[in-house]
């Protein structure tokens, strides 16, 4: 498979993981994943953007929310599979 990308079980592209559900450690519900914040000057992940359901207000800490979008550090996610989970 010459030039071609091969996804092995570990690894997720960009298109399959927008709209993956996000939850807290405690199993708390926040949203689905919209965007990944990206520094292009350090080249790495700072933020998850997720949406949440309007009119919510969502607290996650060292999180930050405008309108239905709550950023939250790429530091805080613990885990990426079905789903993807952020420590409180």
């Amino acid at each position: 498979m010459e030039g071609k990308f091969v996804n092995t079980s570990e690894e997720k592209v960009w298109s399959e993981m927008k709209g993956y559900t996000v939850i807290t450690n405690n199993a708390r519900f926040l949203g689905d994943l919209e965007e990944l914040i990206i520094d292009e000057s350090a080249g790495r992940i700072v933020d998850i953007a997720i949406k949440i359901p309007e009119n919510r207000k969502v607290r996650v800490s060292q999180s930050r929310q405008k309108g239905n979008l709550l950023f939250v550090p790429f530091k805080r996610v613990e885990k990426v599979g079905e789903f993807i989970m952020v420590t409180e």
